[in-house]
Formats: structure tokens, sequence, C-alpha cells
């Protein structure tokens, strides 16, 4: 996972660019979207058929802070590093599959690159209302 976080800080200073919220939202809409929903409340369309329901992804800031924290938030997207001890969890492990899908080819800094973007489009729909604090 050292190789995401370096590739992840690498394109920190990117992330305030406009284009990787447009892009990161592009990707939620391609990869999370199904699961958490086009609005990101946890309802999207195979939500109801899951044993676990989504998390609501616009609440992320009421419990790790606004702005997220982008390693921690990177980490549990990409998943490659959670532990799986008891069977497997229904939110896929995205490091593996970013990685099939063809964001592989650049490596971890590929996969850093898409896991960013995401994270920079999580930020701009917190519900600001708890997580401003």
């Amino acid at each position: 996972m050292f190789a995401l976080s370096v590739a992840l800080s690498v394109s920190q200073p990117a992330l305030s660019v406009g284009n990787d919220v447009s892009d990161g939202h592009r990707y939620f809409v391609r990869y999370c979207a199904s699961c958490h929903g086009i609005d990101g409340l946890g309802d999207g369309p195979v939500a109801k058929s899951l044993s676990t329901p989504p998390t609501s992804l616009r609440k992320l800031g009421d419990k790790y802070g606004v702005p997220l924290p982008a390693h921690r938030i990177a980490d549990l997207i990409d998943g490659r590093d959670t532990p799986r001890a008891h069977g497997t969890h229904e939110m896929p492990v995205w490091g593996e599959r970013l990685y099939e899908l063809g964001q592989g080819e650049r490596g971890e800094y590929g996969i850093g690159e898409v896991i960013g973007k995401i994270i920079a489009y999580l930020n701009t729909i917190q519900d600001r209302r708890m997580a401003a604090r």
C-alpha cells in the first residue's frame, strides 16, 4: 500500500484543480453509484440486494472530518490492505478492480490518481451541517 500512498501524495497538488472534481464525478458514476447512488446517499439500484446497506458517502465528513483525510479514504476505497478474516466484504476491492480495468497500466500511480479524483469529488458532496464542527 506504500506505493498507493506515494502515488496519491504525488497527485495531491492537483486535487484542487476543477478537472479532478469533474473527473472524480465521472469515476464515481462509473464505479460507485450503482451501490452508493448517483447522489452518494447509499441508495443505488444495487443497494437493496446487498445484505449490508451501502454507506451514505455524504456523511463521511461526520466521521473523518472535512476535508476528508485523503490517505485514509484512499485505503478504504482501494481495499487491498483491508483485513477480510471473516469472509468477503460486499464492497469490491477497488485497487484490484481498477488494475483489472486498465488503470494499473500506469502502475500504482494510475490507480492512486483515479482514487484521488474520486476523493476530490467526495469532498464536494459532504453534508457540511455536521462535518463543519
